[in-house]
């Protein structure tokens, strides 16, 4: 989704300002949320179909397939109220992998996932840095039964490190975020980024 669709832009614009206050940031962050689960729902497998409006007869599109949203908490925790407002039936699972600030690795404490497993899941954590965490998620999935061709990840910022690592695990077509930031610095934090996306979403 990465390009100059303006809404997006918009709202990336309020959300990498480090003056943005808690508040706008959320609302910033559930609106540009929308935008990239409609993306990412664009490439799941789905159908036309007619049906009747009170004046005559149309085409619509509908899912064909269900699905598991998996979060990486914390951050990714910001993601899923927009997923469950465009598709309310969506199972929620969970994940806990938190990196190591030594080592900048990745480390699995929980996952939650919902049985039996839907056909495709959707990783969402907003910052894409290093991608350790959602390769990690990635091999928990397939560990799972999951192929790659149904994982799928939605995110707010990668590092283009992180976007090419990641695409090594899954399709690239499969990963929806609404840019790439050229570096990552000594921290491993994205440049320019937006700092922390949990802290400032979650007002901590």
């Amino acid at each position: 989704m990465q390009g100059n669709h303006f809404a997006v832009q918009r709202f990336l614009t309020f959300l990498r300002d480090k003056k943005t206050d808690a508040q706008t940031f959320r609302w910033a962050s559930d609106n540009l949320s929308r935008l990239l689960c409609g993306e990412a729902l664009s490439k799941l497998p789905h159908e036309q179909v007619e049906i009747v409006t009170p004046v005559g007869a149309a085409e619509g599109q509908r899912l064909l397939t269900e699905i598991m949203v998996v979060p990486i908490y914390r951050a990714g925790q910001s993601l899923v109220h927009a997923f469950l407002e465009v598709v309310p039936d969506a199972a929620v699972g969970s994940l806990l992998i938190q990196r190591d600030e030594r080592t900048a690795q990745p480390e699995l404490f929980y996952k939650k996932l919902v049985y039996p497993l839907p056909a495709c899941a959707i990783i969402l954590d907003p910052m894409l840095a290093t991608a350790g965490s959602a390769v990690m998620a990635v091999r928990v999935l397939r560990e799972e039964g999951y192929r790659p061709q149904s994982i799928y990840f939605v995110g707010v910022v990668a590092a283009e490190e992180g976007f090419n690592r990641l695409a090594e695990h899954i399709p690239e077509a499969n990963i929806t975020v609404a840019a790439v930031d050229p570096l990552l610095n000594d921290k491993k934090y994205i440049v320019p980024g937006l700092g922390d996306y949990g802290d400032r979403y979650f007002g901590t």
